[in-house]
Parts: structure tokens; C-alpha cells; sequence
């Protein structure tokens, strides 16, 4: 199985700037460029939320209108800058956002790795949460097929990062709580989130948890005195998760990849099949 994973993808009016500076429309229209020319091919491409940049039916209709140009099934999840009433009026009910309720919660059973996708926001904060209702229907779920490989999703990440502002630690309430209970679930073999617009790793739940960073504008590394929060100009990126399963011989099943984003010259093979194509 393959599985990309974009977030934060901050869609905006169209002829808008984010900050002044970034077509985030333009951004996603490279990713979605980037991943359809992915050889072999994704099996699904997961969104970990903050589709748009404010939520609204115009931008997740401009969102839809770009990412309709990928190959591979897409499913969709609630970040801060989302609004659900939105999302559920253009989304809601179809296979990239089967969820109805009143959290955008679902299930994808068709891979070879489940997935588990759990709506953290709070509507109008930017920090989420797995509040007792959600933390219930995510044992129930992982309680419902305890012998399959299963990543659990959600936007915030449920760890502290070393930044500052909104990717200092994508929960206030609940993240204890979420440790705990996944650490009753040993199929877990990865928690995955968005926010954060940069990759990071680290253990939680007795699991890998990763963040993954941004298709549009990444947030600068910064652990400094001053602890400030840093729009940059690095390469935009997306993540490929790869189960390898029985290919895997030291045990590693799930592995990460994060590839940038932009116009670079065409690779040079060194091998092929095993074999040196070129002597360095």
C-alpha cells in the first residue's frame, strides 16, 4: 500500500495571496501534479485538514476543482481553519468525506492498513481536542478489528513539537488521554497529523507519530530564546507512507518518506533492479 498524505493546504479566494505572498491554489495544483506522476501509482491520498485558509463553500468548491485532476481516491478531514457546515455541504456523504455527524469522524476499511480518521477541532480555536465523546468512538473503532495494521488520523498533533504558537502542541485537552488509550491497541503502527506545516517525529501511544508538513508555506524551525514563529521559503512537501508487510525482513512495515515539492533536474540512476547503471 501506497498512501500520500497533504495537509494544510490553506485554499483562498481565487486571485488571493496568502499573506501578501503565497498562491496557495497554485501550490496545490504542483502537489497534485507531483503525486499523479508517482511511479507506482498511490492507492489513496489522505488530506490531515485545513483545507482552506477560512472555511467556506466558494473555497472548498475552488479546492475541489483542483484536486479533481487526481488519479488516486482522496479522503478529506477537518483542520482549525475548516468549517465543518461547509465542508459537509460539498464533501459530506461522499467517499472523500463519508461522515455526516456532528464530527467528521470515519473509517477506511478498503486497504491493506486501516484508517482511522478523527475530527479534533474545536470550532473557532486553533489548539483541538479529544474530548471523551471522540476518545469513545476511537476505542470503539480500534476495538472493532483488533488483528489489522491501523493508523489513526487527526489534524492536531497530540505531542509537544520544541516551536512556538500554534505548532507548539496541537491539543489542549485529551492528548494524555489519547496516549493511554492507543497504548491499549497494539495494531497501531502510526499516528499521523497535519498543523503543524512541517514534518516531525516522535513516539506517542506506544506508536510513531508524525507530522506532516505543508503543500503551501512551511513554518520555519525555530527553538530559540526568542521562540519565533517563522513563515518560510523552503519547498513545499508531501509524505508517502509505504506498508511493506511481509517485504519488510527487519520488521519496519510502515515506512515514511517526505518529498519536496518543485522543479528540479532530472533524476540520475545509479541503479536499476539492483543493478549500477552509472559508475561514480
Amino acid at each position: 500500500m501506497i498512501l500520500v498524505q497533504i495537509s494544510d493546504t490553506h485554499i483562498d479566494e481565487p486571485d488571493t495571496l496568502v499573506y501578501g505572498h503565497f498562491d496557495t491554489s497554485l501550490a496545490l495544483a504542483q502537489a497534485v501534479a507531483a503525486i499523479n506522476a508517482m511511479d507506482p501509482a498511490p492507492d489513496l491520498v489522505l488530506h490531515t485538514g485545513d483545507i482552506a485558509s477560512h472555511g467556506s463553500v466558494p473555497r472548498y468548491e475552488a479546492f475541489k476543482a483542483i484536486v479533481d485532476e487526481l488519479k488516486a481516491p482522496l479522503a478529506l478531514m477537518p483542520g482549525n481553519h475548516d468549517d465543518r457546515d461547509a465542508l459537509r455541504e460539498v464533501f459530506g456523504g461522499t467517499q472523500r468525506l463519508p461522515a455526516t455527524g456532528d464530527f467528521l469522524h470515519f473509517v477506511i476499511d478498503d486497504q491493506t492498513v486501516r484508517i482511522i480518521c478523527c475530527d479534533s477541532v474545536i470550532a473557532g480555536d486553533t489548539p483541538g481536542e479529544m474530548c471523551a465523546e471522540r476518545l469513545a468512538w476511537l476505542d470503539e473503532q480500534l476495538g472493532a478489528a483488533t488483528d489489522r495494521p491501523t493508523i489513526v488520523a487527526l489534524h492536531h498533533p497530540p505531542f509537544y513539537s520544541g516551536m512556538t504558537g500554534s505548532s507548539a502542541k496541537g491539543l489542549k485537552n485529551g492528548g494524555g488521554e489519547l496516549d493511554a488509550l492507543l497504548r491499549r491497541h497494539p495494531q497501531v503502527v502510526r499516528v499521523l497529523a497535519g498543523h503543524s506545516h512541517r514534518p516531525m517525529t516522535t513516539a506517542f501511544g506506544g506508536t510513531i507519530a508524525f507530522a506532516g508538513p505543508t503543500t503551501c508555506y512551511p513554518f520555519g524551525l525555530d527553538t530559540g530564546p526568542e521562540r519565533v514563529l517563522n513563515v518560510t521559503y523552503e519547498p513545499p512537501a508531501y509524505a508517502v507512507h509505504l506498508w511493506l508487510g511481509d517485504a519488510s525482513p527487519a520488521g519496519a512495515d510502515l515506512v515514511t518518506h517526505t518529498v519536496p515539492i518543485g522543479d528540479w533536474p532530472a533524476p540520475m540512476a545509479l541503479l536499476k533492479a539492483g543493478v549500477k547503471v552509472l559508475d561514480v
